[in-house]
């Protein structure tokens, strides 16, 4: 059973990773457009937020992922 959550958490770190990565992508070329509007402003923020808790989940899960490796490591010896 726990290899079971340590996949699904590898899983969820990659589709975090890729979330990432998109939302960047994205917020890098909104950035690059040079006519900018009113509204592309609460967009960038919201884009903003977004990556940051992203982020955050991506620190979390990670946390996770490494406490698992410790604890197995440990049972071992």
């Amino acid at each position: 059973m726990p290899m079971l959550h340590r996949t699904n958490r590898k899983q969820e770190l990659h589709r975090v990773n890729l979330l990432i990565r998109a939302l960047s992508d994205e917020m890098a070329a909104q950035r690059a457009q040079t006519a900018a509007s009113e509204s592309s402003g609460s967009v960038s923020a919201a884009m903003e937020e977004a990556l940051y808790q992203l982020r955050l989940r991506k620190l979390l899960i990670s946390a996770f992922i490494d406490s698992g490796r410790v604890a197995h490591r440990a049972a071992r010896h």
